[in-house]
């Protein structure tokens, strides 16, 4: 699938009580009133945190008159144990757990120009820091791919240094992860996929898209992912290839999650996989990737639906 999530990687460039009695004299405390849960990430009725959420991060310096890239931090470092909070008095979302800053994006933050039916954008400043986040639309209005248990999104932070910025780059999937109990033990499932993602080097930094696909084998405990990035420099339009990744990754037992990793293409490029299910009966998907190779790094998300 096409790139969909925009991110700023240059300024340059820029266009997420009662007692009751028994009768006996004894009182007794009335059971606690049933937790607000949410049943959907696609209409967020009650304040949630959604933890062990896979994520990666890219931290770089970029020249600013070429966009030349090069890593602040060796990576891409990837986990699955970041948290996105979001606060429904507020309408906020604030990513955790990584070292992005720990940002708060509410509503009057969101960028109108950059908000659409398949991203929904947010933007802080603070001092000579730019705060950014998008998120991609859950729900059946998104005409890239609809979900409704999963979905995910990219912050960075980008502090003006003068002839060059620092950027933290950070792509995180979240949502209702399926119930142990609820996970499929037989037969396999193909999924939909919607690819996104970052990547840096000396040439600049480019936004990534293309082609993927995954099946799961749940009698097999298997994830077979495969990618095929294409990358487009930010700064002057130019194009990057990375080959075919096939990723295959393990489901890990008595849980909902899996990771895998692949070995170096004829390109020169490797990449990794971490992601879990999501909603009843598996019916979606979402993961962290990442991508490395002659001096170069990224990472992303991806996300799907069954088909």
């Amino acid at each position: 699938m096409r790139r969909t999530v925009a991110l700023w990687a240059l300024p340059s460039t820029v266009m997420l009580s009662a007692c009751g009695g028994s009768g006996s004299g004894v009182s007794s405390t009335p059971a606690p009133p049933p937790a607000q849960v949410n049943s959907s990430v696609a209409s967020l009725q009650f304040s949630d945190t959604f933890s062990f959420s896979p994520a990666g991060v890219i931290q770089y310096t970029a020249a600013r008159s070429t966009g030349a890239a090069t890593a602040r931090a060796q990576g891409p470092s990837t986990t699955d144990a970041a948290q996105v909070r979001y606060d429904a008095s507020a309408g906020s979302y604030t990513l955790s757990g990584l070292v992005v800053p720990q940002v708060a994006f509410g509503s009057v933050d969101k960028v109108a120009a950059s908000t659409n039916a398949t991203v929904t954008a947010y933007q802080k400043t603070t001092g000579t820091r730019q705060d950014n986040l998008a998120l991609f639309n859950a729900g059946s209005g998104n005409p890239v791919l609809a979900l409704t248990y999963v979905s995910y999104g990219a912050q960075q932070s980008i502090t003006d240094r003068g002839s060059s910025l620092d950027v933290d780059t950070a792509f995180f999937t979240f949502g209702i992860a399926t119930a142990l109990s609820d996970m499929p033990r037989t037969g396999t499932a193909s999924y939909r996929t919607n690819l996104d993602g970052q990547f840096a080097d000396a040439s600049g930094v480019y936004a990534l898209g293309g082609a993927s696909s995954l099946t799961a084998d749940f009698a097999a405990a298997t994830v077979a992912f495969s990618m095929t990035p294409i990358g487009t420099n930010v700064v002057n339009g130019g194009a990057k290839t990375f080959g075919t990744q096939n990723i295959n990754a393990a489901i890990r037992s008595g849980t909902n999650r899996f990771n895998g990793d692949s070995s170096t293409n004829a390109e020169g490029y490797r990449g990794a996989l971490s992601g879990a299910f999501y909603g009843p009966q598996a019916v979606e998907v979402g993961g962290a990737f990442s991508i490395v190779g002659h001096d170069g790094f990224g990472t992303g998300a991806v996300v799907g639906r069954k088909n």
